[in-house]
């Protein structure tokens, strides 16, 4: 990656802008602290040459000017490098002792240049100029502890500056270049699927960082696009097979009806037939719609409390005495109430669709077992029967739009009842499982018990 295109990286601009707030708050509680510091190291600068000063006067008052001049000469002595500096005049300004030029100072502290004082150092000196008895005392320490620690901390914080800034540049750098490693991945993986692949999937590193979050969320919508792409392509394909033989038929009743009309010939048998034809077809459009409504999610702002076993128990009371003319035996198991949150009218029409099945395509004899079970957190609504069953290799295919077994293409039906009783589940989070029923097919719908969804009316053993 060049230099140059560094800058245009998010990741690389987001380094450098975290480095330099850092040290600019850095520098602030920096300076706020050394500016601290300093001003209690110069104010005990300031106590030391008050405590010399305290030292000078109490000598002057017990032994007068000889021992003053000789005590300012002994602290002269000890300090051949003038880092502290003295200056003693009399009432008529003569300079009775001293190490510094003779120069005029106002009274109180004062910050002198050494240039000024005649010392040969660049550090300037904090002096005090007072009075001991009838003589003017000048006295001064130098600054130079302060100057270097200042020039120590600055030295010290451009450095770590310099530091944190090429570190910054050579991190921000390698996350670039590995962000734009995972981007260009993506950019492959979005171009794929925008030429129509939508088996295309984004990466994921595995590390669990916003972009794998966000790449598993876009990687979930894609695999969701393309069971809808996969599952239109599949209802067109079935549609177009499906559907031909009854249009075929459609057209064949119209064409006799139209013939007899011609040839004089009573034609209201193939007229009555046609209409039957085209109900037929109109109720499996009808019946696409639905799913496809269904599958859409807008049904779930119905949702409310409902109980299965009542739901359930209501179904099979309806259609005992179509199951009993079909030759059958409709049973429905003694249940609880079980309760959840979901549409009534979507959930009733689940169950009736099991149960018209059973009725169908069970042969006369057939037994059918009904009923809604409750184990820990889970509801199973489930219908079983003792017929022929659907092979373990067609039990996801009949779930397809459309799909129909050989042996059911002899009788009524458009092959969408499974496939609502699909959509249905999806869109309860439900689990819709075929299973063997020994001998026969167990179809059950399992539910996450909602509790919380129970009416307070129900909860008082009211009837809803």
């Amino acid at each position: 990656m060049r230099p140059g295109e560094l800058w245009r990286h998010s990741s690389f601009r987001l380094a450098l802008g975290v480095t330099f707030f850092i040290l600019a708050t850095l520098a602030v509680v920096g300076a706020a602290g050394f500016g601290a510091m300093t001003t209690q190291l110069a104010a005990r600068q300031d106590a030391r040459v008050r405590e010399i000063f305290n030292v000078f006067q109490q000598t002057q008052a017990n032994g007068g000017q000889s021992d003053l001049i000789e005590a300012i000469g002994i602290r002269i002595k000890a300090t051949p490098s003038r880092s502290a500096v003295y200056l003693l005049r009399d009432r008529a300004g003569k300079v009775l002792a001293g190490n510094i030029a003779d120069i005029a100072l106002p009274q109180g502290w004062i910050t002198v240049p050494a240039a000024r004082l005649g010392v040969p150092t660049d550090y300037p000196f904090r002096v005090f100029t007072g009075q001991v008895g009838p003589y003017s005392l000048t006295i001064g320490l130098t600054n130079a502890d302060l100057d270097d620690l200042r020039e120590i901390v600055q030295s010290a914080f451009g450095w770590a500056a310099l530091f944190v800034l090429l570190a910054t540049l050579v991190v921000g750098s390698l996350l670039a270049v590995r962000v734009q490693r995972r981007l260009a991945r993506a950019e492959a993986a979005v171009a794929r699927v925008a030429l129509g692949d939508l088996t295309a999937r984004l990466p994921v590193s595995g590390h669990g960082d916003d972009l794998d979050r966000m790449s598993q969320a876009i990687n979930a919508s894609l695999a969701r696009l393309e069971g809808l792409v996969e599952a239109m392509r599949q209802v067109s394909a079935d549609i177009a097979h499906d559907l031909r033989t009854p249009l075929n038929r459609l057209r064949i009743h119209i064409e006799e009806a139209a013939r007899k009309s011609e040839a004089g010939s009573d034609s209201s048998e193939d007229l009555a037939a046609a209409l039957a034809q085209s109900e037929a077809i109109d109720g499996t459009f009808s019946a696409l719609l639905r799913i496809a409504q269904i599958e859409a999610g807008a049904r779930r702002q119905k949702f409310a409390p409902v109980d299965l076993a009542a739901l359930m128990t209501n179904a099979a009371e309806v259609y005992a005495d179509v199951a009993e003319d079909a030759g059958h035996s409709l049973r429905c198991e003694a249940m609880t109430p079980a309760w959840v949150l979901g549409d009534k009218e979507l959930l009733t029409q689940s169950v009736v669709n099991l149960i018209e099945n059973a009725i169908r395509h069970c042969p006369p004899g057939a037994t059918i077992l009904c009923g809604v079970r409750s184990e820990g957190a889970m509801i199973t609504a489930f219908v079983a029967d003792t017929g022929p069953g659907i092979p373990e290799a067609e039990r996801d295919k009949v779930l397809r739009r459309l799909y129909r077994l050989e042996k059911s293409r002899t009788t009524e039906g458009s092959g969408l009842g499974l496939a609502l009783v699909k959509a249905v589940a999806d869109l309860h989070d439900a689990c819709l499982r075929l299973s063997d029923a020994g001998p026969g097919l167990r179809v059950s719908l399992t539910f996450q018990r909602t509790g919380g969804a129970i009416p307070p009316a129900a909860r008082s053993g009211q009837a809803l």
